[in-house]
């Protein structure tokens, strides 16, 4: 908002008029100032919230490299348990043993002592009846 200069050649600069001038020029220098003061305050305030979203992104962002760490841990200590399990080859071996001695058939100490008690309760039973004879 330019004015208009005086024109030298006018010699009559009275008081009112310089006054009405400085008035002028006073107003928009105030506008000016406000506005200037508005950006600012605008510019702070944008400029501190921007810094407390990163810094809320620089937590998230830490919070994920540990949780990454945290998982990357487990992986290798599972890594590292999978290794000392049996391979393919050790359980084909261990089936072929399982299936040869077949287990299901075994006798259990129980089982044996009632089997040799009745093969001795029947044995004087046969040599009485082969005396008898």
């Amino acid at each position: 908002m330019a004015t208009k200069p005086l024109p030298p050649d006018s010699g009559n600069f009275d008081a009112a008029k310089l006054y009405v001038w400085i008035k002028g020029v006073e107003s928009k220098v105030n506008t000016l100032v406000r506005e200037v003061d508005l950006l600012k305050n605008d510019y702070i305030k944008k400029h501190n919230d921007l810094k407390r979203e990163l810094k809320i992104f620089n937590d998230d962002v830490l919070d994920l490299k540990r949780t990454q760490d945290q998982a990357q841990q487990k992986m290798d200590l599972v890594i590292k348990e999978l290794k000392q399990t049996a391979g393919v080859e050790e359980v084909a071996v261990l089936k072929k043993y399982v299936e040869y001695w077949n287990p299901i058939n075994f006798v259990t100490q129980r089982d044996l002592e009632r089997a040799v008690q009745a093969k001795l309760a029947q044995m004087p039973l046969n040599s009485e009846t082969n005396k008898k004879a």
